[in-house]
């Protein structure tokens, strides 16, 4: 088969094809972008957006309370203070932890400012001075239900806190 070739000014079927074919071609990268666009539109709208509006977790700071005592005394009953971390609204605090249970993020502070569900440590035996830090353990049934069931709902930040044993003091006897 013999091919024939056309001239650009020649007003042919196969002419006019191939020059529409051209432009179609140089739109093909404002196609492309117009795409890319949209795309990132969509995603905006569905992904980023509704991110912004959703409130992070709740966030309960809780933190043992500072003690000083001096050498030789007992140690104090430790206590640790909870609070909601600055910036949480006050009305996450009736979030539902658990509907069945009737439980609420108020109460699980109430809870922790009692005393319960968690333990605190510390190295220091009250016979040397010094400063020595206490740690905060959290129950294994408050641990856990943090990681299941009220995972999302709330989250418990723990900070450590000093327990400062000073020198006792000797009373001088004045003659």
């Amino acid at each position: 088969m013999r091919r024939e070739t056309f001239r650009l000014g020649k007003g042919t079927k196969k002419n006019l094809f191939h020059r529409k074919r051209i432009k179609v071609k140089g739109n093909v990268p404002a196609a492309v972008a117009a795409g890319v666009v949209f795309c990132l539109v969509v995603y905006l709208l569905f992904v980023i957006v509704p991110g912004l509006h959703k409130a992070q977790e709740p966030v309960i700071v809780l933190t043992p309370e500072a003690r000083t005592i001096r050498k030789g005394e007992a140690l104090p009953e430790f206590q640790a203070k909870a609070v909601l971390k600055e910036g949480t609204r006050e009305e996450e605090k009736k979030t539902w932890l658990s509907k069945q249970a009737g439980y609420r993020i108020e109460d699980l502070l109430r809870d922790l400012n009692e005393g319960e569900d968690y333990e605190i440590d510390c190295d220091a035996d009250g016979t040397k001075a010094g400063d020595f830090p206490m740690r905060i353990r959290l129950s294994g049934e408050l641990t856990s239900s943090l990681e299941s069931e009220w995972k999302g709902k709330v989250r418990i930040q723990i900070r450590s806190g000093i327990l400062t044993v000073k020198e006792a003091v000797e009373k001088s006897v004045d003659k």
